[in-house]
Order: C-alpha cells, then sequence, then structure tokens
C-alpha cells in the first residue's frame, strides 16, 4: 500500500511529489505522460496512481479509464488545475478516488493519500468477509449435509425397524428394518399405508393412548411396549416398541416408532425355558438325592430323591435346613474340607465318598456322596451334591457276607469233622492205654494215657472257641483303648511260651499312640494270635529267635501294629492260603481258624491286615486300624 505511481507532465511537479511522498515512506514510481505511466503501472502494478488530468496526448482521463481496466481496485487519484472542476466530476464517476488542485498543498494531498488508503482497506476486509463467509456457508452446508446423510443412514439401515407417521397415521419414514420385519417396500408404505393397518383392530388406537399417557415413560413417549405387528402376508410377528411424538413451533407433527423384532429372542426363551422344565424335572424325578447349596450353606436345590432319602419335604429344606443339618456334628465341615482338597477327585470335586447323612426322624443312613463347585464369572456361586442311599446295598453286603459265612461254615464243618475225627482217635487212644494201665496195674502207662485224653480235651475245646468266635455275629463292643496296654497283656501271657522256645520277645511302642475305639476283647484276640504263631514260627528246641511288636501312628486318623518274628518265613502261595479257613501249618497242634480270626475282627474294626515274609527271612503281619470305626465317624457323640 506504500507504493504509488505519480503521474504528469511537469518534471518539477513529479519531483516535489517523489520528494515529499518518498519523505512520508512512500515508494514512488514516476511518469511524464499516459502511457509511460501505463507502462509502469502494468509492470508495478502500484495500488495507487496520482494523475495530471491536463497531459499532452492522452489526459488523465483516458488514464483513469485505463487504469481502472487494468485493474479496477487500483485507486486514482486527478490532479487538476483551477475550473477544471467538470473533468474532476467526470473523474470521481469513473470512480476516481478523489481529486486535488493545483498547487498542490500537503494537507489536501494527504487526505486524499489517506481515503485512498482507506478504500483500499475496507475494500480488502469486505473482500475477506466475503471469502469468509462464503467458506462458513460452505463449511456449514457440507455438515449439515452430512448429518443429514448420517441420520438418513442411521435411520434407514438400522438393524431395528423405524417408521413415522403424520397425524392423520399416514406413514412418513419407513426404514430397511421395517421392510425386513413387515414384508412391506418403502415404496408401498409410505403414503399408501395408514399406521393402524399395521397393527391388529384397535392396538394402534391402544399403543396411541399409552403414548399420551404417563404411566408408560411419557406423556409423549412409550418406552418397551410389547405387542405385535402385522406382516404383508399376514403373520403376526411379536416386537418391542418404543415411540415418542414430534413437535415443531409447539405443534404435534408426526410420531415416531422404533421396534425390535422379538421372534429369534421369543424362540431362545422358548427353548430355554424347555431346558430348565426338563433339567428341572430332570433334577426333580432323579431316583438319587440332588442338593444344592448357595455359599453361605443355605439351601436352593432339594429334589424328590433328596426328600425320599432324608424325609424332609423340599419345603421344609429349602426354608428351614442349613446343609450341616443334612450330616452328624462335624461332618458337612469334613466334606467341604475334602471337596476343596486334591485327593477326591480334584480340586472342587468330590467323587464317590461313602459317608452319612441324617434323616428327618435322626436315623443314620449310609450314603455315596459326589459333589462339586459352581461358579460363575470365576466367583463360586453353589455347590451340588448327588447322592445315592446305600441302605440296600449295605443289606445287601451284609446278606452276601452271611451266605459266605455259611458256607464257609459248610466247608469247614467237613474239616472240622476230619479234626474231631482225629482227637477222637486220640482219646480213644488215650481211653485204651488208661484201661490197659489199670488191668496191668502199670502207672506209666495209665498216666500217658490220661495225659493223651487231657490233651485232645484241650484240644477239642480250643477248637469249638475258634469256630464260635469265627462265626460270631454280634457287633463288638467299642470304646476308647490302649492298643499299648493290650500289647503289653498279650506279650506277658506269652512270655513263658516265648522262654520256652528261647524266643526273645521284644516291645517297641510309640509313647504317644493315641487311644483306639475299639473292641479291646477282639483285638486281644488278634495279638495273641499273630503272636503265639511268630513264636511257634520257630521250632520247640531252638534258640536265638526274636519277635518284635510294634505300635505306631499313622498320619492324623490311624494306627498300625507290626508283629515281625525272624522264623522261617513263607513262600508267596503260602502267604495267600493262610488266611483261609481251617488251613494250619500247625498240622494236629492248630484249628486253622486263628489268622481267619484274626482278619474277621480286623476288618470289622474297618482296618486291613497285611503280611509281608519270604523263606528264610521271617515274616511281618502289619494290621491298620482307623483311631474311629467309618461307619461310625457319622455318628453323633451321644450314639456312640
Amino acid at each position: 500500500m506504500n507504493t504509488l505511481l505519480v503521474i504528469d507532465d511537469e518534471e518539477s511537479t513529479r519531483e516535489l511529489l517523489k520528494i515529499s511522498l518518498e519523505s512520508d515512506g512512500y515508494e514512488v514510481y514516476t511518469a511524464e505522460d499516459g502511457p509511460s505511466g501505463l507502462r509502469i503501472f502494468s509492470e508495478r502494478m502500484p495500488p495507487i496512481v496520482l494523475t495530471d488530468i491536463k497531459m499532452p496526448g492522452m489526459d488523465g482521463i483516458e488514464v483513469l479509464r485505463r487504469v481502472k481496466e487494468i485493474n479496477s481496485d487500483a485507486e486514482v487519484i486527478v490532479i487538476t488545475g483551477h475550473g477544471e472542476m467538470n473533468l474532476a466530476i467526470k473523474a470521481l464517476q469513473l470512480e476516481a478516488s478523489d481529486f486535488i488542485n493545483k498547487p498542490i498543498s500537503d494537507a489536501a494531498l494527504n487526505v486524499a493519500l489517506r481515503r485512498a488508503k482507506e478504500r483500499i482497506w475496507m475494500r480488502n476486509k469486505l473482500r475477506e468477509y466475503t471469502e469468509n463467509l462464503e467458506c462458513m456457508v460452505k463449511e456449514t452446508t457440507e455438515e449439515l449435509q452430512r448429518i443429514n446423510e448420517f441420520e438418513h443412514n442411521l435411520i434407514q439401515v438400522s438393524m431395528d425397524g423405524i417408521i413415522a407417521n403424520d397425524r392423520d397415521g399416514d406413514i412418513i419414514i419407513f426404514n430397511e428394518g421395517a421392510e425386513r420385519i413387515t414384508g412391506y417396500t418403502r415404496e408401498e408404505a409410505i403414503s399408501r399405508l395408514h399406521v393402524s393397518q399395521l397393527y391388529a383392530e384397535g392396538e394402534a388406537r391402544k399403543i396411541k393412548k399409552k403414548i399420551y399417557s404417563s404411566n408408560f415413560g411419557g406423556p409423549g413417549r412409550l418406552i418397551d411396549h410389547e405387542a405385535d405387528i402385522i406382516t404383508k402376508s399376514g403373520e403376526r410377528v411379536p416386537i418391542l416398541l418404543s415411540a415418542v411424538l414430534l413437535y415443531e413451533e409447539g405443534r404435534e407433527v408426526a410420531t415416531v416408532g422404533f421396534f425390535k423384532d422379538m421372534r429369534e429372542i421369543k424362540r431362545l426363551q422358548k427353548e430355554l425355558m424347555q431346558r430348565y422344565e426338563f433339567e428341572h424335572n430332570l433334577i426333580q424325578t432323579s431316583m438319587d438325592g440332588i442338593i444344592a447349596n448357595d455359599p453361605q450353606g443355605r439351601l436352593i436345590i432339594f429334589n424328590e430323591g433328596a426328600e425320599r432319602i432324608t424325609g424332609y419335604s423340599r419345603q421344609e429344606a429349602l426354608q428351614q435346613l442349613h446343609v450341616r443339618q443334612l450330616y452328624p456334628p462335624g461332618v458337612a465341615r469334613k466334606i467341604k474340607k475334602k471337596i476343596y482338597g486334591p485327593e477326591h477327585g480334584g480340586a472342587g470335586r468330590l467323587i464317590n465318598y461313602e459317608v452319612y447323612v441324617l434323616s428327618k426322624s435322626g436315623e443314620c443312613i449310609p450314603i455315596l456322596l459326589s459333589a462339586t463347585v459352581l461358579h460363575e464369572e470365576g466367583k463360586e456361586v453353589a455347590t451340588v451334591g448327588y447322592f445315592k442311599d446305600m441302605r440296600d446295598i449295605k443289606r445287601l453286603e451284609k446278606e452276601l457276607i452271611d451266605r459266605e459265612r455259611m458256607a464257609a461254615m459248610g466247608q469247614a464243618m467237613a474239616g472240622v469233622a476230619h479234626g474231631v475225627k482225629n482227637i477222637l482217635h486220640g482219646m480213644k487212644l488215650g481211653g485204651f492205654m488208661v484201661d490197659r494201665g489199670l488191668a496191668e496195674g502199670k502207672e506209666s502207662l495209665l498216666r500217658k494215657g490220661w495225659s493223651l485224653v487231657g490233651k485232645n480235651i484241650e484240644r477239642i475245646s480250643r477248637l469249638t472257641l475258634d469256630m464260635l468266635s469265627y462265626v460270631r455275629s454280634n457287633v463288638p463292643d467299642y470304646e476308647p483303648c490302649s492298643l499299648n496296654a493290650i500289647i503289653e497283656e498279650v506279650c506277658e501271657l506269652v512270655a513263658g511260651q516265648a522262654a520256652a522256645r528261647q524266643v526273645n520277645l521284644l516291645r517297641e511302642l510309640d509313647p504317644s499312640l493315641p487311644l483306639v475305639e475299639a473292641d479291646a476283647e477282639g483285638m486281644h484276640t488278634c495279638l495273641l494270635n499273630l503272636v503265639t504263631n511268630a513264636i511257634e514260627a520257630f521250632p520247640e528246641t531252638g534258640s536265638g529267635g526274636v519277635v518284635t511288636v510294634i505300635s505306631r501312628t499313622e498320619g492324623d486318623d490311624k494306627v498300625s501294629l507290626q508283629v515281625k518274628d525272624t522264623g522261617r518265613g513263607m513262600s508267596p502261595q503260602l502267604q495267600k492260603e493262610i488266611f483261609q479257613n481251617l488251613f494250619s501249618t500247625k498240622g494236629a497242634r492248630g484249628t486253622g481258624l486263628g489268622l481267619a480270626i484274626t482278619q474277621k475282627i480286623v476288618h470289622e474294626h474297618g482296618g486291613s491286615i497285611t503280611v509281608e515274609s519270604a523263606p528264610g527271612e521271617g515274616s511281618c503281619f502289619t494290621v491298620t486300624l482307623p483311631l474311629r470305626h467309618p461307619a461310625r465317624r457319622s455318628q453323633r457323640p451321644e450314639e456312640l
């Protein structure tokens, strides 16, 4: 803006203006006539031109016209002499910015230049505003178009149906979702279909009434209303409808409805309900008991099997019972510990665990229990237990054992008959020797014969007692007893017998051995049989034999007793036969029932007996007993 062109045929005027304007900071070009001025203007394009009106050849008016043709924004100030007012007016009509008279005063020149500059500034500003306004209008128009297209696409491609109707009920919006659900095309629906035709008779009126009501999200709104829509083919399709009224300037203009096709959801709901009913019936009608409790132990499932086994009704169990009340005291806690332990099927599982459940009448019922912990999103939500009533199985097991015992008795009777026959033969021989001693007066023969009779009487007595002990079916008299004390009694009892055979009888007893709930008399019989057999494993005339009786604690709930000898040992075949009825390695001195009786007593206590032996290396019998009988662990303390 600080560049200008001065055109004047008077050199003095040009130089004066150049000096004056340059001193004011302008860059000044000068020309002596019109053509040269226009050339400079075309080359430099100064924004302001000062030109004299009166010039030879091309005058200032023509210069003005030509400059405006080249650049209409250039500001031209004409310089006139006195009496040239008409030319000045003509210049102004040709869009000259101002005129000044000769002689040129600095004040008039400055005013003219300031006006020219203001015109240039205002024009630039106006252009700038105009350009910005056009840009803003363009951007706003594009944004509105983009939003409109987005909303249009949003409506059209929505998976849900979207329809709108005017106040008369004529449909004005019908998107692709509505086409898919109803079967109507957009062209068939808009302006040709009344909204009431999409519903069963009277349903549209009910929906409209709910929209205007305040009870369904409104007034003016309806939220999640279940209805049926009628398709083009006449099918009733369940939908979930929401709707809203639209207003313009406070006047209702349309109703928009958004609806979701509920056919798939209804189908899944039906399947879920059928599956639930199937699983519910499966659980409820199971012959086995099925119960479930939440993490707090409250029962949440109690099926018919559980009702039948326990005697509680489902209502009683769910409303009144805690899961621990179904077991003897402390048992529920032990079961829970086993479920979370790894020993019985893995953490969170319990497989085939024998336990007792308490019935409503207080009866202890044997069951076979499996259980598993249920989780949702990593959080424990319930424990499910499946249990089988074992009463019939236990009864059948007992009957089987009794039958096997009676069968064994049949076999035993044959052996007993054979043994009794041998004993009678010995007694007859003794009696004959007594008769001969009396007839011949030989006291030695008399004594020998009577001794033989006495020994056979003792044999038949022992055989009778062993048979009675083996077939005994009465329940052992369980009470807390010290196995170490029983070992001491037995060792004292057989000390003479051991000394007679020169057998060193040793004891290695655990002083911390806990009391064991057992039949003391039965345990005494077991140990006496094992220790006696161990001593008799040595020859009557031998020496240096050792028999060791050992007691030991096995874990938290078991103890073991061992009877070891350094005798002749047994072959693998003999080890298989020694627990059979009437099998004896003692010939006429044994009844063959000692180990069978021992094994029977140990099993009655829920324990086990094993033997390790090798010919020439002695034998070791090991009896392992629980601290409490498994069947009695579940009983309440007052019942023990």
